[in-house]
């Protein structure tokens, strides 16, 4: 029975297939010159029982000839024409590389399904062989071997075009970084020079002692809670403050809090910083200026922050909330510069406001390593982490990537986000199994839900407008 199954299977491939024979005859007679139509890599003899295996086949310009993704049936050889090969999920994101006459693509194996890792796309009108995994069986061996070295030929030319192509992609990227490098590097000395830049941040009014204070005070390791509520309960101006803003319509609390002690728990020290600093600069930014963007900007980077930073271990989260809080004050700086002095304008526009807010912190007694994370805070965005001072490496990281999880809870689509060098910062703080989506839907959305009745109103709005964590797409990388 299994002979004669063989049999039919025999003569129906002959059958099917002498198609290509016929055509490599016609060819044959029509080549004008005294050898017969050959391939590429196969003597006359292997060229003969290919054309009788396959059949040829036109294809048009765009036509796919392999499909990524698919599990290939059949052996594709270019008997004419070119094609593009194109290594990716789709043709906005891809690798390219040309592949020509004599290509051969597919993967011939009875024993097993393996999904191809690239597509061929046809470049114009061209002709194929098409030689079914069936046909391929009943080549001879010595025939057989030829068609794998031949594959093996092509995947090596094609891996001397992607390496060729990455080294290409390598020296653009570098150049890339250098200028961007030296457009915000290049000019950290003059800024301390600048007359005009240091004028900005003498003429910004100075952080009063109270709340310089207290900055110190959640930025040292050494200062226990009791110590920071015990010195924010002796001064009546920061008690005022929070108990006034507490109670305002800012927040939803069904009862009225008379208590600072009181309020100090139910809030936490990131939002009761926050509080302070809000009103420091509610009094000193021109009052045209959207401040409730810049806040509501801060208020979530700082508790993302905090809360990436209590995921990794890699970094303190009260120092990292705090820096959530001030690495927009450079924004703050010329701002209220171009309001004193409107013929500026287009010059301050161009400041590296980072700069700027790390020079105003220093000017504080900031701690190093804060006024080092706010200059820093953009290098991520086109350096890899090599780039970047040790020391405040791992706060940089995260305030990186506590940025790309509030552009995702903005609504930002993923292709928009200025992530190359995400893997390496995500493997900085050895977070390195999580995608941003991942990271939102898993911590930084179920946080911001459980916490949301200690922040104001635009706060709790921004969070109710998010979907349910269950609907963010699922991690993983």
């Amino acid at each position: 029975m299994h002979d004669v199954c063989h049999g039919r299977l025999i003569i129906k491939c002959y059958n099917f297939h002498r198609i290509g024979w016929n055509m490599f005859q016609k060819l044959s007679k029509q080549n004008t010159s005294s050898s017969p139509v050959s391939i590429e890599g196969f003597s006359e003899r292997e060229t003969v029982a290919l054309f009788q295996a396959g059949k040829i086949r036109m294809v048009d310009y765009g036509e796919c000839l392999v499909k990524k993704g698919e599990t290939s049936n059949t052996l594709i050889l270019v008997l004419d024409g070119s094609c593009r090969i194109l290594f990716g999920m789709d043709t906005e994101d891809y690798l390219a590389v040309n592949g020509k006459k004599g290509g051969l693509f597919g993967d011939p194996d009875l024993t097993k399904n393996i999904n191809n890792s690239y597509s061929v796309i046809s470049c114009g009108p061209s002709k194929i062989l098409e030689i079914d995994r069936f046909a391929f069986n009943l080549l001879s061996p010595d025939i057989q071997t030829s068609v794998y070295r031949k594959m093996l030929d092509t995947s090596i030319r094609l891996n001397d075009e992607l390496i060729s192509q990455s080294k290409t992609l390598s020296r653009k990227v570098n150049s890339l970084m250098s200028y961007a490098k030296i457009f915000y590097n290049d000019n950290s000395d003059r800024y301390v020079q600048s007359v005009m830049i240091q004028d900005m941040i003498k003429n910004f009014p100075r952080l009063p002692i109270q709340i310089n204070k207290l900055t110190s005070m959640l930025l040292d390791e050494g200062a226990s809670s009791s110590e920071i509520v015990g010195f924010a309960k002796m001064d009546p101006s920061i008690v005022s403050i929070v108990l006034k803003t507490v109670n305002s319509g800012y927040y939803s609390f069904q009862r009225k809090i008379s208590d600072f002690h009181h309020a100090f728990v139910l809030l936490g020290f990131n939002q009761v910083y926050q509080i302070l600093m809000e009103n420091f600069l509610q009094g000193i930014i021109p009052k045209h200026f959207n401040l409730k963007e810049l806040n509501l900007h801060s208020a979530v980077i700082s508790q993302i922050a905090f809360d990436i930073a209590q995921l990794s271990k890699q970094s303190k989260p009260v120092m990292m909330s705090t820096l959530g809080i001030l690495h927009d004050l450079g924004k703050c700086v010329i701002l209220v510069s171009k309001a004193k002095r409107p013929e500026l304008d287009i010059v301050m526009t161009r400041l590296n406001d980072c700069k700027v807010g790390s020079l105003l912190l220093d000017t504080w007694n900031t701690p190093a390593i804060i006024c080092q994370s706010v200059e820093y805070q953009l290098y991520p965005y086109f350096c890899s982490p090599k780039d970047i001072p040790e020391d405040c490496l791992e706060s940089v990281a995260i305030l990186y990537i506590a940025h790309l999880c509030f552009d995702y809870l903005s609504g930002k689509k993923k292709e928009e986000f200025a992530d190359a060098f995400l893997d390496e910062y995500m493997n900085a703080i050895h977070l390195q199994n999580y995608s941003i989506e991942a990271l939102v839907s898993q911590h930084i959305l179920p946080s911001l839900s459980r916490k949301i009745d200690v922040f104001p109103d635009y706060v709790r709005d921004f969070i109710k407008n998010q979907p349910s964590s269950s609907s963010h797409p699922s991690p993983a990388k």
